[in-house]
């Protein structure tokens, strides 16, 4: 769906304003940088993509320039605040290179968080072009060297704290949501919980991950640079991590394999590290598929159900069951 909301709506989030589209653009203005801010198109994501709840706008400026604009308040969705938060302290100690969105302000009064970036002009990738996905994986190579060691003062969760709560679903799942789980898959097999006992251990690290790095926050650029945005996930990590992330848009395939294969991050890493990832990722996924939806994340069960699966072929594709 899209429509036009005012830039101070998008800014200040009055009383969830962007949630609503309006058909006329408002005379409000907002301040940015100096310039007025007085129309932003706003989008909200359908179908079974995991989108956040909240506003997501460009703003056209009166200087003729662009900015781009989101925020949301707990009432939409009691986590997502949280996710801004993350964002905003890890862009402000990062420093501005192409690969990153600038960010030029930021709102939070406790309950709406808001932050204004530079706009990209660019498109989502095309996985069917080989070259969207090479200048992909270039850039996600690139950033890792640039954030490794993570910068100081980018607080984060770690990895490897992310890895525990998957066995925790597992070890805490009740019968019900075990019954999601594919057949080939025994969640009470001995073997199974030693190599998920590993991953806190192999996702730890001193590498700032990303963590998210998927289509929908991806842009690559009319000049084909890559533009890596969204950094409310990020993660402490491994330096592999950001490739594996990439990679699980071909989890189930053996791409998978050739990507990682071929990344320079993988020497010395033990080839059962992926597949565990693999598995750690499947089985969170799709019991936690079975629970009902976050609060104004409707599509989100169904999302958690269709990459489960994928990740969970793709890990029963390199354990060769039939």
């Amino acid at each position: 769906m899209t429509g036009w909301a005012s830039g101070d709506q998008c800014i200040a989030a009055a009383g969830g304003g962007c949630a609503r589209p309006v058909r006329e653009p408002s005379p409000e203005c907002a301040r940015v940088g100096g310039a007025d801010a007085r129309f932003a198109r706003h989008r909200r994501g359908n179908s079974t993509r995991r989108y956040v709840a909240g506003c997501a706008a460009r703003l056209r400026l009166g200087d003729g320039s662009r900015a781009f604009v989101k925020s949301v308040g707990s009432s939409l969705n009691p986590n997502t605040p949280d996710l801004f938060r993350t964002e905003i302290a890890v862009l402000s100690v990062l420093e501005q290179v192409p690969w990153r969105t600038g960010l030029r302000a930021t709102y939070d009064d406790g309950d709406w968080v808001a932050m204004i970036l530079d706009d990209v002009d660019g498109r989502h990738p095309n996985w069917a072009d080989p070259a969207d996905v090479d200048r992909v994986l270039t850039a996600v190579e690139v950033q890792t060297r640039e954030l490794t060691p993570a910068p100081t003062g980018a607080e984060t969760t770690a990895a490897a704290e992310q890895a525990m709560r998957w066995t925790a679903t597992l070890a805490n799942a009740a019968p019900e949501e075990l019954a999601a789980l594919p057949d080939w898959l025994d969640p009470e097999a001995e073997s199974l919980r030693q190599l998920l006992a590993r991953l806190p251990a192999w996702l730890s690290g001193g590498t700032l991950c990303h963590w998210d790095v998927r289509n929908d926050n991806l842009l690559i650029r009319p000049d084909g640079s890559v533009v890596i945005v969204d950094w409310g996930m990020a993660r402490e990590g491994p330096t592999w991590a950001d490739t594996a992330v990439f990679a699980l848009e071909w989890a189930e395939t053996p791409r998978f394999d050739e990507i990682m294969g071929g990344s320079p991050f993988m020497a010395g890493v033990d080839d059962e590290v992926l597949t565990a990832f693999l598995l750690g990722i499947g089985i969170h996924l799709t019991l936690m598929s079975t629970r009902p939806p976050p609060p104004g994340l409707p599509t989100m069960p169904a999302f958690r159900r269709v990459e489960g699966a994928r990740f969970l072929q793709g890990a029963r594709r390199r354990l060769g069951v039939a």
